[in-house]
């Protein structure tokens, strides 16, 4: 059997995807309650977890065609909807995701624009219109081929079939929604940097916070991997959420980013971020 080849390897919005951002974080918050009972659980039990990934192991075990985690066959059972992986399989594929050539964290959703223009035809604050469904899901469908574990598309399409009543499919998607989530909350406690969530797109962040109901008023960014959000009010005994977001970074960016850099090379730079005396260390969310 010929080995899947790795290797390995949601750009900040502009104005203009400013909207999408927020609609689809919306959403997830509004539309989630059709998959609430699969959110009840937000600990990971087990004595294995919570443990960061690791990452050398993730990818000896994928990559080996006797093992039960071998990508090809993992994946295709994940594509095929298979409701019976556990949580260490979804670890394997969410994170072995990372060492495939087709993680791109850092591109463009290549179908944003068109969705955030179907989505701005919602006249609905609260629920997404029946008449929209169908382009909905076919925009969500393409979107999950690039980023096949976004539980923001997955969300979606969850809503969609529960709301048309089809209900294997909305099965099939929540129990995805679910072990994702599970998955990425296995990675650490999510309440020090310590044992912070990792995560493999920047968007994972924002889902998963609204999965949890939990609201964040500021970003601060701790170090250049980990990431805090401080919430005003608590969330349960939590006040705030960490964040690993280092695996985002692990690849050359112009392998993600093929934008040509037209601006002159500056002799010395600082990042402001780093410094906390700056302004910018701590950053407003908005919404």
């Amino acid at each position: 059997m010929q080995k899947f080849k790795l290797k390995s390897k949601n750009i900040p919005c502009n104005t203009g995807r400013n909207f999408l951002k927020n609609t689809l974080y919306g959403c997830l918050a509004v539309f989630s309650f059709f998959s609430v009972n699969l959110f009840a659980q937000n600990q990971i039990s087990g004595a294995e977890y919570p443990s960061a990934p690791d990452y050398d192991k993730i990818f000896r075990e994928i990559n080996t065609d006797t093992s039960p985690y071998f990508y090809p066959e993992l994946f295709s059972r994940y594509q095929a909807g298979d409701t019976t992986l556990n949580l260490e399989d979804y670890r394997h594929l969410y994170y072995g995701y990372s060492f495939s050539s087709d993680y791109q964290p850092l591109q463009k959703r290549i179908y944003s624009d068109s969705l955030a223009l179907v989505l701005s035809q919602n006249k609905d604050s609260l629920m997404l219109s029946p008449e929209l469904f169908r382009e909905v899901e076919r925009l969500c469908l393409l979107s999950l081929q690039s980023e096949p574990f976004s539980m923001n598309f997955t969300n979606f399409l969850t809503y969609i079939y529960q709301m048309s009543g089809e209900t294997e499919l909305a099965k099939r998607y929540s129990y995805q929604l679910k072990m994702i989530k599970q998955a990425i909350m296995s990675s650490g406690t999510g309440l020090s940097d310590k044992s912070p969530w990792h995560v493999l797109y920047r968007s994972d962040m924002l889902d998963l916070l609204a999965s949890l109901k939990a609201r964040p008023s500021k970003r601060i960014y701790v170090t250049a991997q980990i990431e805090y959000f401080h919430l005003p009010v608590k969330n349960g005994d939590a006040r705030g959420y960490y964040f690993n977001t280092g695996r985002i970074f692990s690849v050359p960016l112009q392998e993600n980013l093929k934008i040509e850099n037209t601006q002159p090379k500056r002799r010395f730079e600082f990042n402001p971020y780093q410094n906390p005396r700056s302004s910018k260390y701590i950053k407003d969310l908005k919404y």
